[in-house]
């Protein structure tokens, strides 16, 4: 039963990087069907959490949406893989769950900023206009994300420790 745990909680970060994907799945999606009810729904949704660290991805020179899209998917299964063997995985699960952790912490730090304007990550000369609307400044999607890639983070420290008392 511990064990399952956690494994469950080494699976924050996976979730993480797959929420982001279905971010960025959904701005072609957009695109597509405008008057879509269930597309904004959805974009809408997840914009609040995944606003900021998608658009920091986005604005390296090279990566569109789709590289954006693969880059985050095989994040998220190597998440799986890391969660499932831990033992194997020590460096590379602790550098997964504390990237993951830096981004939807970032994208909670700037969703409690909840105003239209020009985002104030990017340098003033290349700021791009984002009068994006966020609904609330209190998102309950991004602090379960938050908690739970915290949790996996924790995890990646008490193996650490384990490890050294151990040795």
């Amino acid at each position: 039963m511990r064990i399952a745990i956690f494994t469950l909680m080494r699976l924050g970060p996976s979730l993480a990087y797959a929420i982001a994907s279905i971010f960025i799945l959904s701005m072609p999606l957009l695109e597509s069907y405008p008057s879509s009810a269930s597309a904004w729904w959805l974009h809408m949704t997840i914009l609040p959490v995944m606003r900021e660290p998608i658009y920091l991805l986005l604005a390296v020179p090279g990566v569109g949406i789709w590289s954006a899209m693969v880059l985050l998917v095989l994040a998220s299964i190597f998440g799986i893989r890391v969660a499932l063997q831990p033992q194997r995985h020590h460096r590379s699960g602790f550098i997964h769950a504390h990237v993951a952790l830096i981004a939807t912490g970032l994208a909670m730090g700037r969703a409690a900023v909840a105003q239209a304007g020009l985002s104030d990550v990017a340098m003033p000369q290349l700021q791009r206009g984002d009068w994006s609307f966020l609904p609330l400044s209190y998102s309950p999607l991004g602090a379960f994300l938050f908690i739970s890639v915290l949790a996996a983070c924790i995890c990646c420290h008490l193996t650490i420790i384990k490890r050294v008392i151990s040795a």
